[in-house]
């Protein structure tokens, strides 16, 4: 038994230095690409939808990379999905009862306090 706690650990993936250095790069192209792409001024929301977009990306590679998620057996893989999965039901119940709230208006006088 003793021998299989030794050898449990030995199968690790190592990642090359390179291979952190080209994912930061990468990463810096896309923080520039997000302050550059947000200087224009697209219709609608589609300035929104595209930082939201590269920023997704950018989360993507630290979890694949830098926290290793690539390179995990498929059980660490699953929690991972699993747990966004229930984040994501979580924001659908809220904005769900956010949108289903009656607007009031503001009494009067109300507006002086805020301008």
């Amino acid at each position: 038994m003793s021998e299989h706690a030794q050898d449990a650990h030995t199968e690790h993936h190592i990642a090359s230095p390179g291979m952190y250095i080209a994912i930061f790069l990468l990463l810096m192209v896309l923080t520039f690409l997000t302050v550059w792409v947000a200087t224009f001024d697209l219709p609608g929301i589609w300035n929104f939808v595209l930082a939201i977009a590269i920023a997704i990306l950018k989360a993507s590679l630290v979890v694949l990379y830098f926290m290793h998620l690539k390179f995990s057996p498929g059980q660490i893989k699953l929690a991972m999905v699993m747990g966004l999965f229930f984040l994501l039901i979580m924001l659908v119940i809220t904005a769900f009862d956010y949108i289903s709230r009656p607007w009031q208006s503001n009494p009067s006088g109300w507006t002086d306090v805020i301008r």
